[in-house]
């Protein structure tokens, strides 16, 4: 006799052990499950949480009633009354006004936190509707618990990376040197500072400060014009394929930068009379030059003197790019030179340098025009195509360099006409080259919205963070039915443009939730200096957001250590070492601000590995960044919980009953068991799923309603 439906859905496991749920794997429900049991780990179940589920347009409802009351009081005359009706967060220079019974949004200082009984939300909603019963009362500063609860909440209103922080920071040798908000480089600068000023027994060892050039700082003259390039101790021409070919296979979707057809056809020319065709296709000898420089870099390990191999022919190369005065012939080629040259230089940890060149070659695309679709009337479909590919190519660096070093683009989304690649050519690598172009603008639209500045943005961060969670969830789910069709759920070893997809991914999870850790490292500094060194609890919409964040920055670094036992790291490139200590960074903190949201240290193990293999292959800024992480994991000793007796609540999303049968759910690699590489597909455990970031997105909705309703009590 089949099964009716009822006793299917009776048969799924509804709720999942604290080990499961960590590793994000399917849990039997039984107690103890079949996985700690198999495993000999203690099983523990999280404690019953009272929820409150409500329609969206209940609470939409609440929220309109709630601005009619609030334009309502702001017209009468009592003074108090009109100074509480305002936001309900507060400045850090503001003043904070408690009210009576504050809802606990943002972060606690009890071990459990509990949602809001339905009665409750009733009581809130017959408030609302009887203004006269309301009466507001201000309490005087310091007086009772709440007033704490508040300046808890300011902490979290605002991006403190970009308003609490001071922009500028003097280096050891006097200079004032710029602190952008989005860079890692930064990040690392103000957290050992803030740190080092506010926790005096952490023995704050000095900043390394590794500006630019410190890695390795690549020099050149440029050459004039009218002088002939040095085509002296070239490769032949087989090694020359050679190079090329590794330099395809390791650049990914970054080698739509070069023409292939077009470039190998001048290869053949250049090696029948090198100085004639180097001085008349100036850039192309540029990008051939640059070609030489990667190949070697790729497939050489790092040299005895520190220094990369084949810089040589960078330093050549970059003599050779033009000045700002203006690109004379082929200006196509000579974007495409710039922006080799801009790579080059990001990889080799010159930061500020590479930013110049790719805004150079961005400049360029404005000037010529192809950042509006160029009609294939003009020159045939194949320019068109060329134009528009090379835009996307030269958008997406732009993007990645600015947010590295915390600079704005030179131009907006809105100006941009031209079409995606796979608008045009449906084929596998124009879909992928369309997404990578789609994460390029959410990153944008991350440096825009979370890390905005401006008085519009005050008290925004936790709505922001909201918006670009439902971006991410929109975007998961193309890239889950990208990887789906044309990879069938699996990653082959070669798949480099589905890893550095993923790896993107994740990394705008990072960059868009490292904010909330900046908040919550200020409030658990702020608990040390009061009292012994502990956890501090959160809430579920931060401790969900903070999950988040140690859960994509665990997987970029299981992910990397994968590539690295396949030898398949790009070690010269500058994204996955930025992947990988930016990851890091993060996790140190969380785990001294709310140990047990990693559930376990293998992330330590990851890190090391995939550190020392970038380190070997001779990357040059993997030895400054492991210096930066080891200083942080110790001037971190004193902050660190001694205990984690008293865990923190576990963030359950709730789901509901048709949602829990969908197939992102806890049905994923077993990454406690093993890794391995053909279970690397799109699952929780390398890319968000979008049910997930919808719950997260909309559980910051209902607290931040429940949190401007309960300043109103009857």
């Amino acid at each position: 006799m089949p099964e009716t439906p009822n006793k299917v859905k009776a048969k799924k496991c509804q709720k999942a052990c604290v080990r499961c749920r960590g590793m994000k794997v399917k849990c039997s429900g039984s107690y103890p499950c079949t996985r700690c049991t198999r495993k000999k780990q203690h099983c523990q179940f999280p404690a019953e949480d009272v929820r409150v589920s409500v329609s969206e347009r209940y609470l939409r409802h609440l929220e309109e009633q709630l601005s009619e009351r609030d334009s309502g009081l702001r017209h009468q005359n009592n003074p108090d009354r009109n100074n509480l009706v305002s936001s309900p967060y507060v400045g850090e220079n503001g003043i904070d006004l408690p009210t009576p019974h504050p809802p606990q949004f943002l972060l606690e200082d009890q071990p459990a936190v509990r949602w809001r009984e339905t009665t409750h939300v009733q009581n809130l909603d017959t408030s609302l509707q009887t203004p006269t019963t309301t009466h507001l009362q201000r309490e005087q500063p310091g007086e009772g618990p709440d007033s704490e609860q508040d300046g808890h909440r300011s902490r979290f209103s605002r991006n403190p990376l970009v308003d609490r922080d001071p922009s500028f920071a003097k280096t050891p040798d006097g200079r004032f040197w710029y602190m952008g908000p989005t860079s890692s480089w930064s990040f690392c600068r103000r957290v050992l500072r803030l740190i080092g000023r506010r926790v005096p027994e952490s023995n704050c060892p000095p900043d390394p400060w590794h500006l630019d050039g410190m890695a390795f700082k690549l020099q050149w003259r440029p050459l004039p014009p009218d002088e002939i390039p040095d085509v002296t101790n070239l490769p032949p021409l087989d090694y020359a394929l050679f190079l090329f070919n590794t330099v395809k296979f390791y650049f990914g979707f970054l080698s739509f930068m070069i023409d292939e057809e077009a470039y190998l056809r001048d290869l053949y020319e250049f090696y029948k009379d090198p100085p004639a065709k180097a001085a008349s296709a100036r850039y192309w000898y540029v990008q051939y030059l640059l070609v030489l420089a990667f190949g070697k870099a790729f497939l050489t390990h790092r040299n005895s003197s520190g220094t990369p191999p084949g810089h040589q022919y960078a330093s050549r190369a970059m003599a050779l790019l033009p000045d700002l005065s203006g690109m004379h012939e082929d200006p196509l080629t000579c974007i495409q030179a710039l922006s080799l040259g801009a790579v080059y230089l990001q990889s080799i940890d010159m930061r500020r340098a590479a930013f110049q060149h790719i805004g150079q070659a961005l400049r360029g695309c404005i000037i010529e025009g192809i950042h509006r679709h160029v009609p294939e009337e003009l020159g045939g479909p194949q320019l068109s195509s060329r134009c528009r590919t090379i835009f996307w190519v030269v958008y997406m660096l732009d993007r990645e360099f600015s947010a590295l070093i915390g600079a704005p683009s030179s131009i907006r989304d809105e100006d941009i006409t031209v079409r995606l690649p796979a608008d045009v050519e449906n084929s596998v690598e124009h879909i992928n080259l369309t997404l990578h172009v789609r994460l390029s603008r959410l990153m944008a639209q991350i440096l825009t919205t979370v890390y905005g500045v401006g008085d519009e943005f005050n008290g925004t961060l936790v709505r922001n963070t909201q918006s670009i969670l439902h971006s991410m969830a929109e975007l998961s789910h193309d890239l889950t039915a990208f990887l789906n069709t044309h990879f069938h759920g699996l990653i082959s070893r070669a798949s480099k443009m589905a890893i550095r997809l993923m790896l993107a991914h994740h990394h705008c999870i990072v960059l868009t939730t490292r904010p909330l850790v900046m908040c919550a490292l200020n409030m658990h500094i702020e608990r040390t200096e009061r009292q012994a060194s502990q956890g501090i609890g959160l809430s579920p919409p931060v401790a969900s957001l903070l999950q988040c964040c140690a859960d994509s920055a665990q997987t970029i670094l299981q992910t990397l250590q994968t590539l690295a036992d396949e030898d398949l790291l790009d070690a010269f490139l500058p994204f996955q070492i930025e992947d990988a200590s930016s990851s890091a960074f993060v996790l140190y903190l969380i785990r001294a601000i709310a140990p047990s949201l990693i559930q376990r240290d293998t992330w330590c193990d990851h890190l090391n590995c995939v550190l020392e293999n970038l380190i070997a292959k001779g990357n040059p800024a993997a030895p400054l960044r492991r210096q930066e992480l080891r200083q942080l994991e110790q001037i971190l000793a004193p902050l660190t919980p001694r205990t984690t007796s008293t865990p923190l609540p576990p963030v359950v999303l709730h789901r509901d009953t048709h949602e829990s049968e969908d197939t992102y759910g806890l049905d994923s690699v077993d990454v406690g068991d093993g890794f391995e590489w053909d279970l690397l597909g799109l699952n929780s455990s390398v890319s968000l799923p979008p049910r997930e970031l919808l719950d997260l997105a909309d559980q910051l909705d209902v607290e931040s309603i429940m949190h401007s309703v309960g300043s109103y009590v009857g």
